[in-house]
């Protein structure tokens, strides 16, 4: 035998697992140790002329021959369906690539938001004058009744009325409709509405009065909205409970019972009063315990509901000794942030109550932490106030005060006294009235948040002694009608879906019982092949959803005061005024169109949380995720670098403190980025601009990927001043323009209200630009004038059609082309029958985005790695579907010396039996005579796309998977011979679910009571599957017969019945995803498993990328059939180190305290009010009342 010829290697092998393989005629299993063998025989190069192999294998230059000429054949196609030369050619023509002025363009944008953002200030600043105006006008009646628009009893003329409606005189008939800055809720712009909480009274002398004088805030409010067209909700919400709202609108109805109080929101809180640092003091001892711990754990809750990422916070429960309720947080003041807020929720559900309270050692330890933090300048370094939970206090314990606190009163001392029978009143009250705090008492579970509401009016009474107005600015936040993943929630969402499961599972097995009886009584054969309809005892419940998109925003707010505070008395806050910000509206101002494909902007607040980036997922399903508000941006940023999760790559730190330092300046980083759903990447290099905006505590950053963010094309056809008549551009109906885009704008009529974008460019463009009616849109200091539409500068480019007879030839489906101008043109190549028969929406319906779409992008991507290829997919369920569609996309560049620019993406859908049957027509074919093809049994072929998912398959099922659920170990081979890449990615805003395992009978044997309550469950159990069995279920509800953890042995298994339920929480995850290396030569790979089977076979592989492709074309022989290793694309949970996760916490990230802080005014002094213990005293008809009863009992 010859020399051996070897192939090298394209990487480094390494194996880091445990290997199953067999020898021999017995299987064995040896681990990673036996490095001398399994893992070096593992993967072993091939040499070419290996004689077991000489009459089974395929030359390894045919299959780089079929790789050639499948890939020639479908990218020649492409280019002349999607006429790509004709297309590059027009867009060269008179064109000019030119650098991008990167920091001239993050400047005309910053100035823009910064234009925007100060006119929505100064709306507010004119509804808090006209309020504190229309305040001191108001003569105080205190008889006074007045009707108002309440928004939980509003209903359209147009909907059936309310059923309580003749019993409640209250609700209202109230004409609603459409209005396009309010999404889709239906509103009426020329009136404002209330919406009072649960635990307000709306009768209440304060409340009518207060409701009276605002009323004058509506015209106000119109004014606003004439001046600043785009401006969105106004508001004010007062310190007595309601909220005046406009335009007035119907209040959404949302699951479970309306919890709304707008005093308890974030941007009511930190307008009212300046940050905090807070210590809140627990009473543990033996007397809190029943009602009174439940009383004074609520309080603690809502407490923690009014505090924000700006304020810091520590909870200690004493008892003999003192502790923190987290353990980690000890003797520290930890940011307030949603996080930790989670963390000590969690740990006040097991709290213990014993022995007797140690008052002094709490007082001593809560003030010892606070001058600690005030003289190291950590925490707030603002206000400072001790919460003080108890059932009562044996002393006053003046002395501690007067060494810790007198004579400045620098922390406030704030005292809930809990329970419904309490004597020790005047101890806890004397602390409140003699540290500038507040006394309150909380005797039931219903009382705890109206209670804990005092302390802001106390904690405000600073700012508005000051007569100043300091401007907040919140953080992202949804709108209120979205609802928050709770456990409740999901809770209630499961047990509705386990109702309508066992429901169903009765429905099937009552149909199978039937069909399995026969005349004769027998029981069919066939009866132990029927399958259950759910079988879901192994899987959580899951169920995901139509994706939905939520309505962000951030508020600018500001206080209003009361202005007959000469004689100050109480300084008193009227409330706080403000208006929503879409932040849509903001990110219009960053318009893609400016930035290019694959660019971006963001925006962060002075904590490094993001106000908008595009990797920002808010929602899990449709509900908001714990902690959407407070992303920070090293979780959306992901650093191409080999750290471990949480750790921080030192130049994305650098950008995040430089922005949030309110700096100008630039840096460059190596970024992955995710796509479809996590289930692609990409890396790339990109450049980072940032810089402040003024009168905020926002900064913007604009991101450019490179090389070719940093070139743009200019000399396009402008609309203005055309000397022809180019409005044949929108004839017909082959074209969409970006859905989100604004191209002109101008107030809408109401029948414009359901146009299609498409439709009003159309009658804009026909009404104004060809009549030069129009305007371009500039920067300005003041709001637009739509006296004429206002247009941004996108240019719309006419293209050509594709021809006919390569569709014939090839059988495309569907040619398109899409532009950096958001404009798409296609042309749809089915017949009218097949559009009809279409169950799916075409692509050019779904996918309007343009260089917001995921075949876009990746064509641009992929332009780097390889400018002559098409970029092909499929969708990930083809497998399921008959005859899936196979889309291909090519980017345009055009090029100007060493500068390139991306100006358009050509693409076309083929239909994938068309396509397969094309890739093996062409690997039949043979250089020289060959034994075996792609057709041949003998042998696998595959082809795979960029990311390693599954575009050509003999298995049809298998078609768009990720090979490795098909053969991992094969895969894994692979990216050791170097043809994909793993990219470890991690998931900051996860949300994993626990599965809550049912009880099983076992548990029958831990206590007698156990026995007694499970026997209980037994009978009703019985009971309810009575009820199933006659169908009499509908008698009830339904809920009560899941709600057993009993399991019945019935005719079915209620254990293979009934999904396991879940609990929801945020979490981190990791994934492994692949992306496919740039090869330095276009040779074939030959490899092989080595001796994977028990017949110490070897399975052998040719693995050839296929040129102007995406594609990686596999040949895999089935001679030796080996076990094969499935993995799923699944994120996990990352299980953290315990104390770097205590230290993460306890340590928050690098922040900016807010530039207001006002937490002392002199007159406060003269302020008595301190709560209602204060205002105790006897009464002197009752005192006189008991003495001459006595009297008279002496005397007789």
């Amino acid at each position: 035998m010859g020399p051996q010829k070897l192939l090298m290697p394209r990487a480094r092998l390494s194996f880091t697992k445990e290997i199953s393989w067999n020898a021999g005629r017995e299987q064995k299993k040896r681990p990673v140790g036996c490095l001398c063998l399994a893992a070096v025989t593992f993967l072993v190069l091939i040499p070419v002329s290996n004689p077991r192999l000489e009459n089974i294998e395929v030359d390894a230059n045919e299959v780089k021959y079929w790789a050639l000429k499948f890939g020639k054949s479908i990218a020649t196609s492409g280019a002349r369906a999607t006429c790509l030369a004709k297309l590059t050619e027009n867009f060269n023509y008179g064109s000019k690539v030119e650098w991008v002025s990167a920091n001239s363009m993050l400047e005309d944008m910053r100035v823009d938001v910064q234009h925007m953002l100060s006119w929505k200030q100064q709306a507010v600043e004119r509804i808090v004058r006209v309020a504190e105006d229309y305040a001191a006008k108001h003569e105080y009646d205190k008889h006074l009744k007045y009707d108002y628009f309440n928004m939980k009893k509003l209903y359209d003329p147009s909907e059936p009325p309310p059923e309580d409606e003749n019993r409640d005189s209250d609700w209202r008939s109230f004409h609603l409709e459409k209005h396009h800055n309010f999404d889709q809720f239906k509103v009426n712009p020329q009136y404002s509405a209330m919406h009072v909480p649960t635990n307000v009274y709306d009768k209440d002398p304060e409340v009518v009065n207060a409701i009276k004088w605002s009323e004058y805030l509506t015209t106000t409010f119109r004014n606003n909205l004439a001046v600043d067209p785009a401006l969105t909700w106004q508001f004010f919400c007062s310190s007595t409970g309601f909220l005046r709202l406009f335009p007035a609108m119907k209040w959404p109805q949302t699951e479970g019972p309306d919890l709304y109080d707008c005093r308890m929101r974030h941007w009511y809180v930190q307008t009212a009063a300046s940050a905090k640092d807070v210590v809140i003091l627990l009473d543990g001892s033996g007397s809190m315990t029943g009602l009174r711990k439940e009383i004074a754990r609520n309080v603690v809750f809502s407490i923690l509901d009014t505090l924000s990422d700006n304020d810091y916070l520590s909870i200690l429960r004493f008892s003999d000794i003192i502790e923190p309720v987290v353990p980690c947080f000890e003797n520290s003041l930890v940011q307030a942030n949603e996080q930790n807020i989670r963390e000590l929720k969690e740990h006040l559900e097991t709290l213990d109550t014993r022995n007797i309270a140690n008052f002094t050692l709490g007082l001593v330890t809560a003030f010892e932490i606070l001058q600690k933090y005030n003289r190291t300048g950590q925490g707030s370094q603002c206000n400072q106030a001790i919460m003080l939970i108890t059932d009562g206090a044996p002393y006053t314990y003046e002395e501690i005060f007067r060494q810790y606190n007198w004579p400045n009163i620098p922390v406030r001392v704030f005292t809930y006294l809990i329970g419904r029978e309490v004597t020790d009143i005047r101890e806890v009250n004397w602390m409140a009235c003699a540290n500038r705090g507040y006394y309150t008492h909380v005797a039931t579970l219903a009382e705890a948040r109206e209670q804990v509401e005092k302390y802001i009016p106390v904690m405000s009474r600073p700012i508005v002694l000051s007569r100043k107005h300091p401007v907040l600015w919140t953080a992202v936040y949804a709108h209120p009608a979205t609802q928050m993943l709770s456990e409740w929630l999901w809770e209630e969402r499961e047990q509705s879906m386990m109702q309508k499961i066992l429901i169903r599972e009765k429905e099937h097995h009552m149909e199978q019982k039937d069909s399995q009886m026969v005349q004769d009584g027998e029981i069919s054969n066939q009866a132990d092949n029927s399958v259950s309809l759910f079988k879901f005892s192994n899987e959580p419940l899951t169920k995901v959803k139509k994706k939905k998109s939520v309505q962000l925003m951030t508020t600018v707010a500001m206080p209003v005061f009361h202005p007959r505070n000469s004689t100050v008395q109480d300084a008193k806050l009227l409330g706080v005024a403000g208006t929503d910000i879409k932040v849509q509206k903001i990110q219009r101002l960053t318009p893609a169109f400016k930035l290019g494909v694959n660019a971006y902007a963001f925006i962060i607040t002075n904590n490094g949380y993001v106000l908008f980036h595009p990797d920002l997922r808010p929602l899990f399903q449709d509900l908001l995720k714990p902690g959407y508000s407070s992303v920070d941006i090293t979780e959306v940023e992901l650093p191409n670098n080999q750290l471990l999760a949480r750790e921080l790559d030192e130049i994305l730190l650098t950008i995040r403190r430089n922005m949030i330092d309110r700096r100008l300046g630039w840096e460059t980083l190596s970024v992955k980025v995710h796509q479809d759903n996590m289930r692609r990447v990409v890396t790339r290099t990109n450049k980072y601009y940032y810089a402040p905006i003024d009168k905020t505590p926002f900064s913007l950053a604009i991101v450019l990927p490179q090389p070719y963010g940093n070139h743009q094309l200019y000399g396009h056809v402008e609309l203005k001043g055309l000397s022809h008549d180019y409005g044949h551009i929108f004839h017909g109906k082959n074209w969409r323009v970006h859905p989100d885009w604004v191209y002109c704008e101008k107030p809408p009529s109401e029948a414009a209200q359901n146009e299609s974008p498409e439709d009003y460019l159309h009658r804009i463009f026909k009404d104004s630009i060809s009549t030069q009616n129009f305007k371009w849109r500039t920067s300005s200091t003041a709001p637009p004038i739509f006296d004429q539409p206002i247009c941004n500068p996108l240019f719309l480019l006419l293209v050509l059609l594709p021809r006919e007879k390569v569709l014939k030839m090839f059988g495309m489906v569907t040619t398109f082309v899409a532009t950096r101008s958001g404009f798409m043109r296609f042309e749809d190549h089915q017949s009218p029958e097949e559009i009809a028969n279409n169950t799916e929406r075409p692509f050019y319906d779904v996918h309007t985005r343009a260089i917001d779409e995921l075949f876009y992008k990746r064509a641009v991507d992929f332009y780097s790695v390889n400018s002559s290829a098409f970029v092909y997919s499929v969708p990930f369920d083809a497998g399921t579907k008959r005859d899936p569609l196979v889309t291909a996309s090519h980017a345009i560049f055009v090029s100007e010396g060493e500068k390139k620019a991306p100006v358009a993406v050509v693409g076309l859908q083929i239909r994938h039996s068309t396509f397969v049957s094309e890739f093996f027509k062409e690997t039949s074919k043979c250089i020289h005579k060959c034994r075996y093809n792609c057709s041949n049994e003998r042998l696998d072929c595959y082809l795979l796309d960029n990311n390693g998912f599954i575009i050509v398959s003999e298995v049809h099922s298998q078609t768009g998977k990720f090979f490795g659920e098909v053969d991992y170990t094969l895969f894994d081979s692979m990216i050791n011979y170097g043809i994909y890449n793993r990219v470890h990615l991690y998931d900051y805003q996860a949300i994993c679910l626990d599965t809550i395992a049912p009880s099983g009978p076992a548990s029958i044997l831990m206590t007698p009571f156990k026995m007694f309550y499970s026997t209980i469950l037994w009978m009703w159990g019985k009971f309810a599957l009575f009820m199933l069995e006659f169908n009499l279920l509908s008698w009830w509800g339904g809920e009560w017969a899941i709600a057993s953890d009993y399991y019945d042995a019935y005719s079915f298994s209620m254990a293979d019945m009934l999904p396991n339920r879940t609990r929801p929480r945020p979490c981190d995850k990791e994934i492994d995803l692949y992306e496919m290396q740039p090869q330095s030569a276009e040779e074939p790979i030959k490899g092989r498993l080595s001796r994977c089977h028990s017949s110490g076979c070897d399975k052998h592989f040719i693995v050839q990328q296929v040129p102007y492709t995406n594609l990686v074309m596999l040949v895999v022989y089935k001679d030796c059939p080996c076990v094969t290793t499935p993995v799923k694309l699944e994120s996990k949970e990352i299980q953290h180190n315990e104390t770097l996760r205590c230290l993460r916490m306890k340590h928050s990230m690098y922040r900016k305290r807010p530039v207001s802080c006002i937490n002392y005014h002199p007159q406060e002094k003269t302020i008595k009010q301190c709560g209602r213990g204060s205002l105790v005293c006897a009464s002197i008809p009752v005192l006189l009342g008991a003495l001459l009863f006595q009297l008279v009992r002496w005397s007789l």
